[in-house]
C-alpha cells in the first residue's frame, strides 16, 4: 500500500517514524552495544536496512503471487490486450490481476494482517537485537525458495479459472471439428470471458480462505528468515 510511487517521501518518512515511536517502548529494555566510530556505525545502519528490505521483500512476494495469478487468468480469458496501469509499480497489469491485488489489500486489513506485520517487527527486534544482524550462508537460497513459491501460489489461485477455461477451449475445439462452418472464434471469445468471470465469482469465497492461509504461511516464512539473520 505504502510502496505507491505517488506517496510523498515525507509521508513515508513520517509513517516510518510513527511506527518506530510505537515499537520503541516494546524494545527499549534491550541492551545496546553500538559502535563508536562513524564507519562501523554506518555499516551497522546498512545491515539493519538490508534486514528490513529482506523482511519487506518476503511480504511483498505474497502480493506479487496474487497479481501474477490474476495475470494468468486474465490472459486466458482474453484480457491480454486490455491492461490497466498499476499505481504501485506504474506498469501495465491485467484487469483481473489488479482486481485481485486490491481485494488482497482489503482482506489484509480485514484479517488484521497489518497487525501481523507489526508483530513480526517486534519479534525481529526480540530475536535479533539492534546491532546483532548477521547474514548466514543459506539466506540467498531461502529467498530463492520463497521466490519460486510465487509461481506455485499463483497457479493454485488461478487454477479454478484456468480449469474452467481449459474445458471451454476443449469444447470449442471439438465443436470446430464437428461443425467446421461455424465461426468458433466469434463464439468462443465472449464465451471465455463469461465463463472466466463466472469462475472468478464462484472462486472468490475460496480466495478469502486461501489468502488467510497465505498470511499464516507468510508469517512462518518471516520467522524462518530470522534464523538466517543472526
Amino acid at each position: 500500500i505504502f510502496g505507491h510511487r505517488h506517496w510523498l517521501a515525507r509521508a513515508k518518512v513520517g509513517l516510518a517514524l510513527m511506527v518506530a515511536v510505537v515499537l520503541f517502548p516494546m524494545v527499549a529494555d534491550q541492551p545496546l552495544d553500538l559502535p563508536t566510530g562513524i564507519f562501523p556505525y554506518a555499516f551497522l545502519m546498512v545491515r539493519e536496512v538490508l534486514m528490513g528490505v529482506v523482511l519487506g521483500f518476503t511480504v511483498l512476494l505474497l502480493f506479487v503471487a496474487i497479481q501474477f495469478a490474476g495475470q494468468l487468468a486474465g490472459l486466458q480469458m482474453g484480457f491480454g490486450i486490455v491492461n490497466v496501469i498499476d499505481p504501485q509499480s506504474s506498469n501495465q497489469v491485467s484487469i483481473i490481476g489488479q482486481f485481485l491485488n486490491i481485494l488482497a489489500i482489503l482482506l489484509l486489513l480485514t484479517l488484521d494482517g497489518h497487525h501481523m506485520i507489526l508483530s513480526g517487527l517486534v519479534t525481529s527486534f526480540e530475536t535479533i537485537p539492534l546491532g546483532g544482524v548477521s547474514f548466514q550462508d543459506g539466506l540467498m537460497f531461502k529467498l530463492m525458495d520463497l521466490t519460486a513459491q510465487v509461481f506455485i501460489i499463483a497457479v493454485k489461485i488461478s487454477a479454478p479459472i484456468l480449469m474452467a477455461l481449459f474445458l471451454v477451449t476443449a469444447a470449442m475445439g471439438v465443436l470446430a471439428r464437428t461443425v467446421p462452418q461455424m465461426n468458433v472464434f466469434l463464439i468462443g471469445f465472449p464465451l471465455q470471458i463469461g465463463v472466466g468471470l463466472a469462475a472468478l465469482a464462484i472462486a472468490l469465497p475460496l480466495f478469502s480462505v486461501f489468502f488467510e492461509r497465505l498470511l499464516v504461511h507468510t508469517n512462518r516464512n518471516l520467522v524462518a528468515l530470522l534464523d538466517f539473520l543472526h
